[in-house]
């Protein structure tokens, strides 16, 4: 079973188990993020040449051009794809930019990338297998629920964390101290679905998990040191004359 732990600020998280096993650390906050994983690559999206608004065949890579990103210009070891409906283009979204509707705004100060299909949803899948991942959702000009789904390297779900995001930036990061994560799924599920990210953060992350004959050790040693503080006043109490 999948175990999510919540760090930082309070973050609404709806565990569902899967078939595959995995210790996962959840982050609400990018600098507890950071401070967990520190020095990952993070991938802002700032090098597709649309300063407003661009649509682009789903999947996309640094390996391949696009109208959404020249070749070479995304990060490598990530495959962008949208999936759920038969419409599956991706679009790059620029700061403010709310579908030309009057007024609305996504919320975002720079570019965002994600579905140009509200009925689909955006896989982020890692060529290699990562540990840590970090980035900014987005669900679009109406504030509503995100679900971030993720798998291992072999499409075993890990689990699904549900947290309720408003207009503009809303941090998710996960750390696996187990197995490697092989793709996130992001879904947008406000009333008018729509789900984008930005400043991607992936990569491998050290956290050290004691061992259980460590936990053990420490215990034992708690144990021994309660017992002689016990036993020194006991002591003293002793030699206290009446």
């Amino acid at each position: 079973m999948s175990i999510f732990g919540l760090l930082s600020a309070p973050l609404a998280v709806l565990l569902l188990a899967g078939p595959a096993s995995a210790d996962l650390l959840t982050f609400s906050s990018r600098p507890a993020f950071d401070a967990t994983a520190p020095g990952l690559p993070v991938e802002t999206f700032e090098a597709s040449p649309a300063p407003i608004f661009v649509v682009c065949p789903s999947p996309v890579s640094s390996s391949a051009a696009s109208a959404c990103f020249p070749l070479g210009a995304l990060l490598p070891g990530v495959v962008y794809s949208a999936s759920g409906a038969a419409n599956t283009q991706l679009n790059v979204l620029g700061p403010g930019f709310g579908g030309g509707l009057p007024g609305a705004t996504n919320g975002n100060s720079s570019k965002i990338f994600g579905p140009n299909n509200s009925l689909a949803t955006l896989d982020v899948t890692f060529s290699a297998g990562v540990s840590a991942v970090g980035f900014d959702a987005f669900p679009g000009p109406l504030a509503g629920n995100i679900a971030i789904s993720l798998f291992s390297p072999n499409n075993d779900l890990f689990g699904t964390s549900i947290i309720p995001a408003n207009v503009g930036p809303n941090f998710f990061g996960v750390v696996s101290t187990a197995d490697l994560i092989g793709r996130v799924n992001i879904e947008g599920q406000s009333f008018v679905p729509f789900e984008a990210i930005d400043n991607l953060a992936f990569g491998t992350a050290t956290v050290p998990v004691p061992e259980p004959s460590s936990l053990l050790l420490s215990a034992g040693g708690l144990a021994i040191i309660v017992g002689l503080r016990r036993l020194k006043e006991l002591r003293n109490r002793r030699s206290i004359p009446n």
